[in-house]
C-alpha cells in the first residue's frame, strides 16, 4: 500500500468516528428531549470547586492554597 491508500483509510476512520459520535449524542438528546424533558443536569461546576481542582492538579500547590484559605 502507498502512502496516498493509507492516508485515505485513516481519513475515513477519523471521519467514521466523528459521523457515528454525531449520531450517539443526536440519539441521546432525543432521549433526553423525549423522556426527560425537565431533568435537570448540572451542567455548572462551582467555583470553589473549580479552584481547588486547578490548585490541585495544575499548579501542584494545594496545600499553601488551603493554608491561605483558612
Amino acid at each position: 500500500m502507498n502512502s496516498m491508500a493509507i492516508f485515505c483509510i485513516v481519513l475515513l476512520a477519523i471521519s467514521s468516528l466523528l459521523i457515528f459520535g454525531i449520531i450517539f449524542f443526536s440519539i441521546l438528546k432525543y432521549i433526553k428531549k423525549r423522556y426527560y424533558p425537565t431533568w435537570k443536569f448540572p451542567d455548572y461546576v462551582s467555583v470553589g470547586y473549580a479552584e481547588y481542582l486547578y490548585h490541585k492538579f495544575i499548579k501542584k500547590d494545594l496545600q499553601d492554597w488551603l493554608n491561605q484559605q483558612r
